[in-house]
């Protein structure tokens, strides 16, 4: 199953909310994801009714193509200011295979996502940057929409299997996406998951001390 099925697939079916099966574009794996992802932007109640732990994203990167040819598409990344390139329909990585995302800020101000591969992600990052320097990486991603979000330029092979990357979209936005795609992680078992206590009757997640998130 290519990418490009799979995001005709959500596109027609909105309020995907079982588990998805999707064929890893690397090492022919199969990732089974519990996802909560519906075919166009939430409001009023059904916002509301969504919980944070189980919202779940994609990120799935494409590699830039120079020719057009069977199994290159055509997209169109930042809508401000498009710029149009030619990527492989099969993404190389994709969120079966995050470790950690998170947001955040870049001294210039603004906001980025940087993502942390597991170790077999690791590889296929560098695998597939270490001999196409000069080309872009197409980023995918779904929550409650479907968009590319960026086009980042490869200036050198990506050894330390860490991207990051300016999306377009809002800081809100940003954090729903890395909130989902951790959630995703912690299914997957990829990380583990946040520790909880009991109060009142009522499950409640623990928050880190101040050492212990000095002190990993």
């Amino acid at each position: 199953m290519t990418s490009r099925f799979r995001f005709k697939l959500w596109g027609g079916m909105p309020g995907i909310k079982h588990f998805l099966i999707s064929n890893r574009a690397l090492g022919g794996g199969i990732v089974l994801a519990f996802l909560v992802l519906g075919g166009g932007c939430q409001t009023g109640d059904d916002a509301k009714k969504e919980k944070p732990d189980k919202e779940a994203s994609t990120l799935r990167l494409h590699m830039e193509e120079n020719d057009i040819g069977l199994g290159v598409g055509k997209i169109e990344v930042i809508r401000a200011n498009p710029i149009k390139l030619m990527v492989q329909k099969t993404a190389f990585l994709d969120e079966g295979d995050i470790a950690k995302a998170m947001v955040v800020e870049p001294k210039y101000g603004g906001h980025q996502i940087r993502i942390e591969y597991t170790a077999r992600g690791k590889m296929a990052l560098q695998m597939a940057t270490a001999p196409r320097p000069g080309r872009h990486v197409a980023v995918w991603s779904k929550w409650t929409e479907g968009r590319w979000l960026a086009a980042p330029l490869v200036q050198r092979g990506i050894e330390d299997g860490i991207f990051v990357f300016t999306p377009d979209c809002s800081r809100e936005e940003a954090n729903r996406i890395v909130r989902g795609l951790n959630n995703v992680a912690i299914k997957l078992k990829n990380q583990p998951k946040p520790p909880k206590q009991k109060t009142g009757g009522k499950e409640k997640a623990v928050k880190p001390t101040e050492e212990q998130e000095m002190f990993k």
